[in-house]
């Protein structure tokens, strides 16, 4: 695929995105006028909220690698997870977090280690999301749970690769010839073949990421709380802790960046589902978009050092 060509896809999704948004925001009338009534100071909360999940989120790296025998710096970390959470605000599926691998290197972290400290939380990370969405699906009375079970089965799938010291000969088994020719003249089959390595003496660690992704789990549920009090989407506590899960799954739906427009949409369908008028709903769904958008962007300042 050419570079070229590659812009313009990107190009295109971000108007998908744009579109389905802009789209949904007419034909409920829900235009900028629904945001002069919404509180800052809790708004301003959620993005607090948002920050302390950014900060678990390096710990659970920063954890890792010092398991696996690296010595460095949280602070580092820290910033290395700024810029892979506004690479993935970005970028489809939220793929861009996986960058964070590569910013490690300014904290002497060969990428191989650094993807294996960044993939396996993942891998739990989605576990725990799709056991949320099925809990909420299951609370809320929808009828199908196909949605969290999917979740949960590509948390299980990064997680048998990243875990299991077999995968890459069965990977090779699978893959065309020519695939493989291609890895290995990259280089990237090294790459992977060593961040599996790394995965696997995580493993051990497995309750202590899983206590620490729960952890996380408080932190944006009380964001999502913030915001619904900011904007009057008023839920008894445990519903934005519910919700969190089920409507944020959609950021990692890979066609448009960071789910732009689907996840608002999904949001607004799950909302008026629970109650809540369309026009409300869509307000709930950006501003907790702008929360976390807002939380990552000194991540920005990661890529301008490079």
């Amino acid at each position: 695929m050419s570079k070229r060509f590659k812009k313009l896809f990107r190009v295109v999704q971000y108007l998908v995105g744009i579109a389905i948004l802009a789209v949904l925001l007419y034909s409920i009338k829900g235009d900028l006028k629904n945001l002069r009534s919404v509180d800052l100071k809790l708004f301003l909360l959620s993005v607090f909220m948002y920050d302390l999940l950014n900060v678990v989120l390096s710990y659970r790296v920063y954890y890792l690698l010092k398991k696996i025998g690296y010595r460095t710096r949280l602070s580092c970390v820290f910033l290395a997870n700024l810029g892979g959470m506004v690479a993935g605000d970005v970028t489809p599926g939220r793929s861009g977090y996986i960058l964070t691998a590569k910013l490690l290197d300014r904290c002497g972290i060969p990428a191989s280690d650094g993807m294996a400290a960044v993939i396996a939380p993942q891998g739990i990370d989605f576990v725990v999301k799709g056991a949320g969405a099925s809990l909420a699906i299951a609370v809320f009375g929808f009828s199908n749970p196909l949605a969290g079970l999917a979740v949960v089965a590509v948390g299980g799938v990064i997680l048998a690769f990243i875990w299991y010291e077999k995968s890459i000969h069965f990977a090779k088994k699978l893959a065309p010839k020519f695939v493989l020719s291609i890895l290995d003249k990259s280089g990237i089959s090294n790459a992977v073949s060593g961040m599996v390595k790394s995965g696997v003496e995580t493993r051990r660690f497995a309750p202590q990421i899983l206590m620490l992704c729960l952890l996380g789990w408080v932190f944006v549920g009380i964001q999502w709380m913030f915001v619904g009090h900011s904007c009057g989407v008023l839920f008894p506590a445990y519903v934005y802790f519910l919700l969190q899960p089920l409507i944020s799954a959609l950021m990692f739906v890979p066609i448009t960046p960071a789910g732009l427009g689907i996840m608002e949409g999904g949001a607004v369908v799950v909302l008026y589902a629970l109650g809540i008028p369309p026009a409300k709903a869509a307000v709930f769904a950006i501003l907790i978009r702008l929360s976390c958008v807002l939380a990552d962007l000194p991540g920005v300042a990661t890529w301008l050092k490079r």
